[in-house]
């Protein structure tokens, strides 16, 4: 907010914004549609760049396409509905998002428990499972607790207080190297700044978890890192010129496919999801959901921390809600609306006003 408050202090007569919602709460995102229809009646030109289509359909009157680099289409937002919209983007029909099959996990074997976890002025007294198979979604405001509440299971912040088991061996507090060795993987919300060393290789980031054990007699084995990279690159559908790239050079989209892909060649038995579509086309949306649901039904246990309601509610059997920092609710995938997801979310004064 600051950041949009600083670009609209020079009183410009044309507006460049970049995924300006990304960051946001849908309360904050209501103020800048506000500021941007206000800005739009005193003839200022703003060019708005985003990959969330209900926001292009709400704010523009034109729309410009562009795929692989080359410009698609400009045409009028009135002339066009989501789907062709999307089929121009994708360069074809793209399936609706399906809803899961929210299995019954109850005799699944609980992969990752966590028993009265805290952090003081954080989040407290967290407490939840997810077993094999489980796909277990994490909803709440942007500041509630949620990213807080995976960097503390994977080591990055200790806990004050609680534990964490995977497959019932408790893990030592702020041990990253404990967690990747458990099994447990993070796919961080900034991928660019935590998930990724962008000058880096392709090759080299989707290899980076699996240095030591690609090695031979203590040094890196170029050929071996090469072959796993080439081979995840395939099974992935990572659009690039070769491993050789640099890893800035990718879009979004690709760029979270190698985020994800360093820790799948660890084969993790946890995997926890922060944000993994976020500035994301919708293309590689829908590949990365498929991805997702691919690995529960291979008995991964998944957690799933995201703002987009849509993929909360087509992913997750269950899904937990946080607010200020503790769980206000759960709710089972049959329960579970937009509207009760926010209605736990929001803080008490709030939803009751």
């Amino acid at each position: 907010m600051v950041g949009i408050a600083r670009a609209l202090s020079h009183q410009c007569r044309m507006l460049i914004m970049d995924e300006p919602t990304a960051s946001l709460s849908a309360r904050e995102t209501k103020v800048l549609f506000r500021i941007i229809r206000q800005l739009k009646m005193d003839g200022v030109s703003i060019l708005y760049v985003s990959h969330r289509l209900e926001e292009v359909f709400a704010l523009a009157d034109r729309v410009t396409v562009l795929r692989d680099g080359h410009h698609i289409a400009t045409i009028s937002a009135k002339d066009v509905d989501q789907s062709g919209l999307i089929k121009l983007m994708v360069g074809r029909e793209l399936m609706a998002v399906e809803q899961s099959n929210h299995t019954i996990h109850e005799k699944s074997a609980v992969l990752l428990d966590v028993e009265g976890l805290t952090r003081h002025g954080v989040f407290e007294n967290i407490s939840f499972q997810v077993r094999a198979g489980e796909i277990v979604g994490m909803a709440g405001l942007l500041g509630a607790g949620r990213s807080e509440v995976a960097k503390t299971i994977f080591g990055i912040d200790p806990p004050d207080a609680g534990k964490v088991r995977v497959v019932g061996k408790a893990l030592p507090p702020g041990s990253i190297t404990a967690a990747i060795t458990s099994g447990v993987a993070l796919v961080p919300e900034d991928r660019q700044r935590l998930g990724l060393v962008l000058p880096m290789t392709v090759g080299e980031n989707l290899t980076l978890t699996m240095v030591k054990t690609l090695a031979r007699w203590g040094l890196r084995s170029d050929r071996r890192e090469r072959k796993l990279a080439e081979r995840i690159m395939g099974e992935l559908l990572v659009k690039a010129a070769s491993a050789d790239v640099q890893a800035q050079t990718l879009s979004g989209g690709n760029q979270q496919k190698l985020a994800l892909g360093k820790w799948l060649v660890t084969t993790p038995r946890v995997l926890m999801l922060d944000e993994p579509t976020r500035g994301v086309d919708v293309g590689a949306k829908a590949e990365i959901y498929k991805l997702i649901r691919q690995l529960a039904q291979r008995g991964m246990a998944t957690l799933l921390i995201s703002s987009d309601m849509p993929e909360m509610l087509s992913l997750s059997d269950r899904i937990l809600v946080i607010r200020n920092g503790r769980i206000s609710g759960e709710l089972s995938a049959a329960q579970a609306t937009q509207e009760k997801i926010l209605a736990l979310a929001l803080p008490l004064e709030e939803a009751h006003a």
